[in-house]
């Protein structure tokens, strides 16, 4: 069987691509996506040349969808044109995916199936043969759904598959006839798919009726495309590092979700305001919000009223404070459980992000930790006590009389979004004895001359136990 040289115009082609963009490391081992069809075709034999110049390791993995009368021919195929270059061969035959929505299906069940076949490899990358055609394919098709400027990106060449493997796209600055030519140079034949000629499916129309009217218009439209998904894969890049400084900048995680400054927002650009509310945004949705739905919740954070909320697509809360709003997964403001606090002991509250310790003690053995820390009266010792968040009708003795916690919350000027999180201690019959980090109740604190009393401390997860402390 005739093989590529090393040094045909195609396989340097994708020898510069491969350097440029690090998609190959030396002592690779890949897993080349074969369908049967020329790019991925084009693709065993370009690898399969370089693998001496890289140290490659190179198998081929077919999927079997079982949705065209000549699967089994595909599969054949393969298997045939493995065995003819001494190449591992493996397949993984897909469940029956007839159904609504068959070609996203489709997809997960294809990246899922090499996946598989690449940990029974041992591949470190997957290598599929999209081009660029499909590249300039990918970008018209999302400027017709709708995109952002992300979506320009189109189809990455390197993105990661699954822990410790990556999928990678050598041929995606190469057209479809350089391969057709390239095979032809080696009188190797492909296979035909007769579904990629549906127009019914949105990307065959575009491929056989929209490119070739807009080609008309420039033969080099591809190219161009091309060239803008490169710019602005670029410039996603600093997009990025531009919006983990503000995440630095203004926002801290909290709740499940993140809480951020008002104030500091209102001062970003409004392009950044957009992608900022987008990343914290995908807590809920990978995707990320639409515009539509970005510039809603964006009016709401800049011009709301303390307390108004929206809740996105995929789940997310955005939330309006006095001063911040929070943006999260509308189920993680779910109250955590109450649970018992021993004494002496300690229990530990990762909803709560609270470590919280009771002891007896002599009134003056220890030294005050301010908020963090309460002395009560030693009777409290011998009550059940609960760690737990607020309830309907909870009150607190304080120096001016009894306050309910919902206003004793309101004059500390505590985030809504945070108050159903805020530890209190309180006894099994409902006595707040103290609302952790905040404040204690007069009621609980020790008699005057009183030798021992009950000492409660609390460390906040986030910032971890002293290591004097850990020891008590």
């Amino acid at each position: 069987m005739p093989v590529a040289s090393p040094q045909d115009e195609l396989v340097r082609a994708v020898a510069r691509t491969a350097f440029e963009h690090g998609l190959l490391r030396p002592g690779d081992r890949v897993l080349v996506a074969c369908s049967g069809g020329r790019d991925s075709v084009g693709l065993v034999h370009a690898l399969f040349a370089l693998a001496p110049e890289f140290a490659l390791e190179v198998a081929v993995g077919h999927v079997h969808h079982g949705l065209r009368p000549s699967a089994d021919e595909d599969a054949a195929f393969v298997q045939d044109l493995a065995g003819r270059l001494d190449l591992r061969f493996l397949v993984r035959r897909l469940a029956d995916l007839r159904g609504p929505n068959l070609e996203a299906r489709a997809r997960a069940a294809r990246y899922a199936a090499l996946a598989d076949m690449a940990r029974e490899l041992g591949a470190t990358v997957v290598a599929t043969g999209h081009t660029l055609d499909d590249q300039a394919e990918t970008v018209l098709l999302r400027l017709l759904r709708g995109t952002g400027v992300g979506g320009l990106a189109g189809i990455l060449p390197r993105r990661a598959l699954a822990p410790g493997l990556d999928v990678i796209r050598p041929l995606l600055w190469t057209r479809r006839a350089e391969l057709g030519a390239f095979l032809s140079r080696l009188g190797q034949p492909w296979r035909e798919d007769e579904t990629n000629r549906d127009t019914a499916v949105q990307r065959n129309r575009v491929r056989h009726t929209v490119l070739p009217l807009l080609a008309s218009e420039n033969p080099r439209l591809p190219e161009a495309l091309g060239h803008l998904a490169e710019v602005v894969r670029a410039e996603e890049e600093v997009w990025a590092r531009w919006v983990e400084e503000a995440k630095r900048a203004c926002a801290s995680p909290v709740d499940g979700g993140w809480r951020v400054r008002r104030d500091a927002f209102a001062g970003l650009p409004v392009a950044l305001q957009r992608r900022f509310l987008r990343e914290l945004a995908r807590v809920g949705n990978p995707a990320g919000p639409s515009f539509v739905h970005t510039e809603e919740a964006r009016r709401l954070v800049c011009c709301g009223r303390t307390g108004s909320e929206v809740v996105l697509p995929g789940g997310v809360c955005v939330r309006v404070e006095a001063d911040t709003f929070w943006v999260g997964r509308a189920e993680d403001r779910s109250r955590p459980e109450p649970v018992q606090l021993p004494v002496p002991g300690r229990v530990l509250s990762p909803e709560l992000g609270l470590l919280v310790e009771a002891a007896v003690e002599p009134v003056g053995l220890s030294e005050r930790r301010g908020e963090w820390e309460a002395a009560l009266d030693v009777r409290w010792a011998s009550s059940p006590l609960l760690l737990r968040t607020r309830r309907p009708g909870d009150r607190i003795r304080l120096s001016r009389g009894s306050r309910k916690l919902q206003d004793l919350f309101t004059d500390l000027k505590v985030p809504r979004s945070e108050r159903d999180r805020v530890a209190v201690v309180a006894t099994e019959d409902g006595v707040v004895l103290w609302v952790v980090g905040r404040r204690v109740s007069e009621a609980a604190r020790p008699a005057p001359g009183a030798e021992h009393c009950l000492r409660l401390r609390a460390w906040p997860l986030h910032a971890g136990v002293p290591e004097e402390d850990a020891s008590r």
